[in-house]
């Protein structure tokens, strides 16, 4: 029997655009509870007497508990169809801001916002990530940009609707209306088709093929065996008076040499069996892609600056409050201008760098690069408006295009089939990282009583990713890695045939 598989749903066109909307709407319903933390929880964590370590801490384990389900998000993919792990993840969301609205102290926070959002967050971005991923092959970076330009709108509008819902509702209604904005993630998790494969099946005459084959070789297989019975017999015979010439002690020895005690035999079986065990385990998280030292070297340095570059963008209403004296309006204001440049290099930067032939890599520190001369701008002249929307628009834009790259640099350096394991790995990284550094940031201007030595602490992290990137010769403006080549992989992934392979 041979069996064709013929793809049913075409990459790269027909569904393939609903998925981009149904990523989308998702992104839209959940994304909010995190974009304007900010400001939902600036009051709360005021009247608790909530510290800047702390929110920190708030902070970076809900990002920790998101990023660590990753090592479980390429079995789960495997298990599930993406709809599936959406709706769980969604309705995760929903519940968990819920029971945040009603959270007032440190502890019930943390199991709230950390740990309930954060599973759901963990089990959700895999899933719409995978999907956009799967549908997607040689136009994948317009995909991602389109996807991420509408998920942009959120941010210009949310700001300024929860400063109004908190002038109306107080925190706890305005985190009510927004559990119950997650709950439209099940529009977009219900459009996410699984990518099906259609079987065509063309049976050939098995039983024809096995009698011509018995009509070609029946003569050979007769005299054949013959002649074998006969030299087997003959080794035999020679096998039996060897083994007379033997003295007993020989023979004493081979026996305990052919015959194993029972403790040796447990001892070997269960090595046998540990190593079974840890090469299953390997081979089910695919561990191997460890090997391969320029993969590493990527998911550290998007660790570290994902640890810096989120601090900040959370941190914006609290940063804004102290260097600037804004009150909560104007600050919203500022959020707004900055989605706004957002969204704007969201969807021109892609469009750009796929005619320049840039890597995903090469715009990814570009924005990194981009951000930091924004926070620098932001701590020197800080208390002048004008300068905090150009900073604004500045740290928007390059937001914006790593926002679009970040999500791209996995994708294109490992094949499709090695990528829900790759990027189950820099998820774990991400969240290792972020509970080991992110606090420090928080600890800085603690102990500094001031924001400008934490956004300095935040930017040195934002370049370790640019220094380690160009020590190894990962940044590089190299057209040629930038295109796909016909089985829709980068020849990125075949500058590392540990990965490709």
């Amino acid at each position: 029997m041979m069996i064709d598989i013929i793809s049913h749903g075409e990459p790269d066109r027909g569904w393939a655009w609903m998925i981009v909307a149904a990523v989308t709407i998702i992104n839209l319903a959940i994304l909010p509870i995190q974009q304007c933390f900010g400001l939902i929880f600036a009051e709360r964590f005021m009247s608790l007497g909530i510290t800047a370590t702390q929110i920190s801490l708030i902070l970076h384990l809900n990002g920790t508990i998101t990023c660590s389900l990753g090592l479980i998000s390429g079995p789960m993919m495997k298990r599930f169809t993406f709809r599936k792990v959406a709706f769980c993840g969604g309705l995760i969301i929903a519940i968990g801001i819920y029971m945040t609205a009603f959270a007032v102290s440190l502890p019930s926070i943390i199991i709230t916002y950390c740990v309930i959002i954060g599973i759901g967050q963990g089990i959700t971005f895999p899933a719409t990530s995978l999907a956009l991923n799967t549908y997607f092959r040689k136009k994948r970076n317009i995909a991602m940009g389109f996807s991420v330009t509408l998920t942009g709108l959120g941010p210009i509008l949310m700001p300024l609707v929860v400063a109004n819902l908190l002038e109306g509702y107080g925190t706890i209604g305005t985190l009510l209306i927004v559990a119950g904005i997650a709950i439209h993630s099940f529009i977009g998790a219900s459009l996410l088709q699984p990518f099906k494969e259609k079987e065509i099946t063309s049976i050939t005459k098995g039983n024809d093929i096995t009698a011509s084959s018995a009509e070609c070789n029946g003569g050979s297989i007769v005299n054949g065996t013959e002649e074998l019975k006969t030299d087997n017999e003959t080794d035999l015979k020679n096998g039996l008076a060897s083994c007379l010439l033997l003295n007993e002690e020989v023979e004493g020895e081979m026996e305990k040499c052919e015959r194993p005690s029972v403790h040796d035999m447990t001892d070997e079986n269960m090595k046998e069996g540990k190593q079974t065990i840890l090469s299953k385990i390997s081979e089910h998280l695919d561990l191997d892609l460890l090997k391969d030292s320029r993969y590493v070297a990527v998911i550290l340095g998007m660790a570290v600056s994902f640890v810096a570059e989120t601090n900040f963008n959370a941190m914006i209403p609290f940063v804004l409050t102290e260097l600037s004296g804004l009150d909560r309006t104007a600050i919203a204001t500022v959020m707004s201008i900055q989605a706004f440049s957002d969204i704007t290099g969201r969807l021109c930067v892609p469009l750009l760098a796929h005619k320049a032939g840039w890597t995903s890599r090469s715009l990814y520190i570009i924005s990194l690069i981009g951000s930091t001369i924004g926070r620098t701008i932001l701590t020197t002249w800080g208390d002048t408006y004008a300068i905090v929307i150009l900073v604004a628009l500045i740290i928007g834009l390059a937001k914006g295009t790593k926002a679009v790259f970040q999500a791209l640099i996995i994708p294109d350096y490992v094949p499709l089939e090695r990528l829900p394991a790759a990027s189950g790995m820099q998820m774990v990284c991400n969240g290792v990282l972020s509970i080991a550094i992110g606090p420090i940031i928080g600890l800085v201007h603690d102990l500094m009583n001031s924001y400008v030595s934490a956004l300095h602490f935040t930017s040195f992290l934002s370049l370790s990713c640019v220094c380690l990137w160009y020590m190894g010769g990962l940044w590089r403006f190299n057209k040629a890695t930038a295109n796909l080549n016909e089985k829709g992989e980068t020849t990125e992934t075949q500058e590392a045939p540990e990965i490709g392979a």
